[in-house]
C-alpha cells in the first residue's frame, strides 16, 4: 500500500471531516467522551480552510482517501506546536504516525517542537516517548483530564 503525503488543501475539508469523525472517539471515548467531542467540535467543515491558512497540514491518501492528518502552529506562547496527529484506525500499526512526524520535525530546524494530549491517552504517551517527547508540563483542564504538554528538542 502507497501512502502519498501532500499539503492538505480547503478541498479536503469534507474528508479532514470524515476523518476526525472516525479517528477522535476512537481515540478519545475511553478516556473521556466530553473531551472526543470537544476536540471534533474543533473540526467544522466551513471552518477547516482556513484553519490551513494558519499552519502546516499535511494528509496522508491512499487511492484518493485521506486516511490521516498531522499539523503544526506556532501557539500564543510562540511554540512551535504539533496540533494534530491522526491515522485513521484501519492504517495504524505501519508506522504512517511516524512519516507523519517526520514531516513537521523536519520545518522546525533548530525549535522545539512541542504537542499535547488528555492524561490517560497511553497510546500518545508511548508515540511520544518512542520518538524522543519529554513530558515538560501537566496543566489543568476542567472539566476534561489535564493537558500533558511534551516537547521534542531539536539541536
Amino acid at each position: 500500500m502507497h501512502v502519498e503525503l501532500r499539503e492538505a488543501t480547503a478541498e479536503d475539508a469534507k474528508a479532514i471531516r470524515a476523518l476526525v469523525e472516525v479517528v477522535l472517539p476512537a481515540t478519545y471515548d475511553q478516556i473521556d467522551p466530553a473531551y472526543a467531542t470537544r476536540e471534533l467540535e474543533s473540526w467544522q467543515v466551513e471552518d477547516i480552510p482556513d484553519a490551513l491558512e494558519d499552519g502546516v497540514f499535511v494528509v496522508g491518501e491512499v487511492n484518493g482517501r485521506i486516511i490521516a492528518l498531522v499539523s503544526a502552529t506556532i501557539d500564543d506562547r510562540d511554540r512551535f506546536v504539533m496540533t494534530t496527529l491522526h491515522v485513521h484506525p484501519d492504517f495504524q500499526g505501519q508506522r504512517l504516525g511516524s512519516r507523519l512526524l517526520t514531516e513537521v520535525v523536519d520545518l522546525v530546524d533548530d525549535k522545539a517542537l512541542w504537542t499535547r494530549y488528555p492524561e490517560g491517552d497511553d497510546n500518545a504517551a508511548a508515540f511520544c516517548e518512542r520518538h524522543g517527547f519529554v513530558v515538560a508540563e501537566v496543566v489543568d483542564d476542567p472539566p476534561f483530564p489535564k493537558q500533558v504538554w511534551a516537547r521534542l528538542d531539536r539541536d
